[in-house]
């Protein structure tokens, strides 16, 4: 008898083949989303670190905010002085590059102000000391926002680093000026003293001065001052902050910018700021903190208990004037090429994985004002 052929039929290869394809494909989809995913989240995490990085850095200039200065202080910068980069009516709110927040987003913030129609990112300026730079107290008599030779007690500290800022405050108002070592040799206090240092500030193009009420005065010296008022002496800060390119031709993105010296240099000459045509300048004060960052938004609360977006003009004896809180966001992109989850952001800005990250502080120096004034418990 004949041996009968044995073999697959035709619709059984069918359908050894359907459910081959149906694997692979499942099989396929795996890898590719965990490629994905391992391409993304690496971006991701580094995107979310330059946000927290950035956030924790402006967070501490601002908890540091009007340390050791009069209480009503004025310390959160409003708007810049005639021939600086932001001197429009809105002044610092929205004065930078175009952000990504949008136009709800936008109008949904500090319903103090009604809203906000700027999208363009905002500019942070806060005046300030470093508490880390001993105190000196002035024992000659010379009025802060003056140039001349600043004589004081204790000799010039390191920490002062100069040439840079100083800070100078009766208790009722305060003033920044660039201050200069003096080569010539100490001269002495009417009281007597033989560790003492002299300076030499210059006066600032816009200086500040703030009136303020007045507060029992410090002693950082071990003797009383000859002058009156006494005038002590702080390193001086003033930080800015703002978003522009970050300057380098292998990644020409957004990022975030800081200076300790506001718009000018060490010596108080107007420096360029960061996004300007030719900046960097010689000696320029701006150094790059992030990179990617692409939308800063601040947000200020004061006595009424509302959101505004910018800070409040600051009264003697009103404590509603004081800034309570302030609210910071942050924006940050990853950018590299075929990303799951890109969005595309307005002004131009590419598709990107986006995120956002917000904090809010309390300036410290306000803070334990209010208590002194038993305006909070």
């Amino acid at each position: 008898m004949r041996q009968q052929e044995r073999g697959f039929s035709l619709v059984e290869l069918m359908i050894a083949m359907t459910v081959t394809l149906i694997v692979s494909g499942a099989i396929y989809g795996l890898l590719t989303a965990g490629s994905t995913a391992f391409r993304r989240e690496p971006e991701v995490a580094d995107r979310q670190q330059n946000i927290r990085v950035a956030l924790d850095l402006i967070a501490r200039d601002v908890f540091n905010a009007g340390a050791a200065m009069p209480t009503f202080s004025q310390v959160f910068t409003l708007t810049d002085p005639a021939g600086g980069a932001c001197t429009s009516a809105t002044g610092l709110n929205g004065c930078g590059v175009m952000g990504t927040m949008g136009p709800v987003a936008a109008a949904n913030r500090a319903p103090g102000d009604g809203g906000d129609a700027l999208e363009n990112t905002d500019v942070l300026e806060i005046v300030s000391t470093d508490e880390q730079c001993p105190a000196q107290s002035v024992c000659n008599a010379i009025t802060p926002g003056t140039a001349g030779l600043f004589i004081t007690r204790e000799g010039v500290p390191g920490s002062l680093r100069l040439p840079g800022f100083a800070l100078l405050t009766d208790g009722n108002s305060f003033v920044v000026q660039p201050a200069q070592p003096v080569s010539a040799g100490a001269i002495q206090c009417a009281s007597g003293s033989a560790n003492n240092g002299n300076l030499i500030l210059s006066v600032l193009p816009d200086a500040f001065r703030v009136p303020a009420a007045a507060l029992p005065q410090p002693n950082p010296a071990a003797w009383p001052p000859v002058v009156t008022p006494a005038i002590y002496l702080y390193r001086g800060r003033v930080v800015r902050y703002r978003i522009a390119p970050s300057n380098d031709p292998n990644d020409p993105g957004p990022a975030l910018w800081r200076s300790e010296t506001g718009r000018y240099s060490a010596t108080g000459a107007i420096e360029l700021e960061p996004g300007e045509g030719g900046f960097p300048g010689p000696g320029s004060p701006w150094e790059l903190v992030a990179r990617g960052i692409e939308d800063l938004q601040i947000e200020y609360l004061p006595g009424d208990l509302l959101w505004h977006n910018q800070p409040p003009l600051s009264t003697t004896n009103d404590w509603n004037s004081l800034v309570r809180q302030v609210r910071i966001t942050l924006s940050a992109r990853a950018s590299a090429a075929n990303l799951q989850g890109q969005t595309t952001a307005g002004g131009g800005a590419p598709d990107a994985v986006r995120g956002q990250l917000s904090t809010t502080v309390a300036p410290r120096a306000a803070f334990q004002e209010l208590q002194m004034g038993s305006q909070i418990q």
